[in-house]
């Protein structure tokens, strides 16, 4: 209970208005996106790979010697959020499914997640943290992980189809066209039955996309933050079979205060 010299967290208030996202583009521009993307994330990558992942100061590469081991045992700690997302919804992993890790940055996770199923195929834009990610994943003794660079927006199609689909922290990156198409992708990807335990940013106070006005903005180096309006995510849930069975508001994008994301479990329908 707060007292009048402690007031309450303020939240995204509920009269707040839509956000404005151009969501309806020509494919050719839906490239353009991912390619603007891609280029962001080399360079990201091949400067400060770790802070990248975790924008936290004592995982810049000047620090990062006496900090590796807390920046790894972190992603421990996401992937027994995931198994404790399943086991709220009375589901257990699938330990010899085929599990897709979209963004899976130098490999914070991907060796926990190698622990509880058959394989993981582990994908990423950037060349650079998929070098750091082999290299960390081989000294942690596991064989059962694939390593994919997304090259092309449509090289997630042709990932092949999986159990389980892991992804935190990654999409909030992309632009709300390429959110949409990963998610659209991936979900028809994903077997009946399967599940996706995944984070977006729904809303922030202010946000819009233009594609046009954004790509004409030129931006290589830096970090970018973006939303998929909630309603449109349910949409894309609903249009392919998935019942969304655990759904929390997080803290990946900082304070309440201005923006919301959602971290959802959800489950496709086995329709046989």
């Amino acid at each position: 209970m707060t007292t009048p010299d402690q007031p309450a967290l303020q939240r995204v208030p509920r009269d707040s208005p839509p956000m404005q996202v151009e969501l309806e583009v020509p494919t050719a521009k839906v490239a353009a996106l991912f390619a603007k993307t891609s280029a962001q994330w080399q360079h990201l990558a091949a400067t400060e790979p770790h802070w990248s992942v975790l924008t936290d100061e004592g995982f810049r590469q000047s620090k990062l010697a006496t900090n590796r081991s807390a920046f790894y045992k972190s992603g421990e700690y996401d992937v027994m959020a995931f198994a404790a997302a399943l086991a709220r919804a009375g589901l257990q992993p699938d330990q010899g499914g085929r599990l897709v890790e979209l963004g899976c940055g130098v490999g914070r996770a991907t060796a926990y997640l190698a622990r509880h199923v058959g394989q993981v195929v582990a994908v990423d834009i950037s060349d650079p943290h998929l070098r750091l990610a082999r290299q960390h994943v081989r000294e942690a003794g596991f064989r059962n992980v694939e390593f994919r660079q997304l090259q092309s927006i449509d090289d997630v199609a042709r990932l092949g189809a999986f159990d389980a689909l892991f992804s935190l922290i990654v999409l909030q990156h992309n632009p709300p066209p390429v959110m949409h198409r990963l998610l659209h992708d991936l979900l028809t990807l994903l077997r009946p039955g399967g599940v996706a335990y995944f984070q977006v940013p729904t809303y922030r106070i202010g946000y819009r996309f233009a594609i046009d006005e954004y790509l004409a903005h030129r931006n290589e180096t830096d970090m970018e933050m973006h939303c998929l309006p909630q309603a449109v995510l349910f949409d894309l849930l609903h249009s392919h079979g998935c019942r969304l069975v655990d759904l929390r508001e997080d803290d990946s994008i900082g304070g309440p205060e201005r923006s919301i994301s959602n971290t959802l479990l959800v489950q496709k329908r086995d329709l046989a």
